[in-house]
């Protein structure tokens, strides 16, 4: 399969033919990413089984996961480790508290 190079025209956010800064034309482009979907995941851990293992499965069983009660969970955005956090519940429902975040260098090296 051959994948071509497209060239996307110019966002511009003053009127045609007036000049911009490298600061502001950055701040544009950075604007038409915002709105793009992600996927967040925040796993607990994790473990492997068999499938006979996974059929015998039933309401009550419990899956042990290969992390501690108490270590905190991964954050995940579309495949890749961005932080980690506490687990925690707000109104009855569960979230993350973002305690350490990857570092922007180790993200921008992981793409």
């Amino acid at each position: 399969m051959t994948v071509n190079p497209v060239e996307l025209p110019r966002a511009e956010r003053s009127a045609p033919g007036a000049q911009q800064t490298d600061a502001a034309s950055k701040d544009i482009n950075l604007n038409m990413l915002l709105d793009i979907p992600v996927d967040v995941h925040v796993e607990l851990g994790s473990t492997r089984a068999t499938l006979k293992e996974l059929l015998h499965l039933g309401p009550g069983a419990i899956i042990e996961l290969d992390r501690l009660a108490g270590q905190p969970a991964d954050i995940v955005v579309n495949g890749r480790l961005i932080g980690q956090g506490d687990v925690v519940v707000v109104n009855d429902t569960f979230g993350v508290r973002i305690t350490k975040l990857v570092g922007i260098e180790e993200r921008l090296e992981s793409v």
